[in-house]
């Protein structure tokens, strides 16, 4: 997927990782979703910290504990989540890994453009209930 959209494994395992939590009523632990999804525990508790500090997940300890989405799942887009993990919006200048133009002007600049906005907006238009559906 990056290859296209420029998003970032964790962008990719969060986005996953917040679908997983929606559709429990109860804390999901880090190590379940981890299994459901593909990734490694350590690696998506880490995750799931950076969503606890945007403010996406709730956090709880204890032998029932784990993670929930904060709040109303369907206020929150993929787009959030990507700002969560990676910052910034995904914007993709380039379709070769490094940029190889002779010149500044790209005959693909334009086509990058538009398909970085379009993708933009499908993130920003899809929830977490939406990517729970799929899940």
């Amino acid at each position: 997927m990056d290859r296209w959209l420029a998003i970032s494994d964790g962008a990719n395992a969060a986005l996953h990782a917040l679908a997983f939590a929606a559709r429990s009523e109860r804390p999901s632990s880090a190590r379940t979703a981890a299994e459901a999804i593909g990734v490694s525990p350590s690696y998506l508790a880490k995750l799931v910290q950076e969503l606890a500090r945007a403010g996406l997940v709730e956090m709880s300890r204890g032998a029932s504990g784990g993670f929930n989405v904060a709040g109303d799942p369907s206020a929150i887009s993929a787009l959030d989540v990507i700002r969560a993990i990676d910052g910034s919006e995904p914007k993709r200048q380039c379709l070769f890994p490094e940029a190889v133009c002779a010149s500044r002007t790209c005959v693909l600049k334009v086509l990058c453009d538009e398909v970085s906005e379009k993708a933009r907006s499908v993130f920003e238009a899809t929830s977490v209930v939406d990517l729970a559906r799929n899940f």
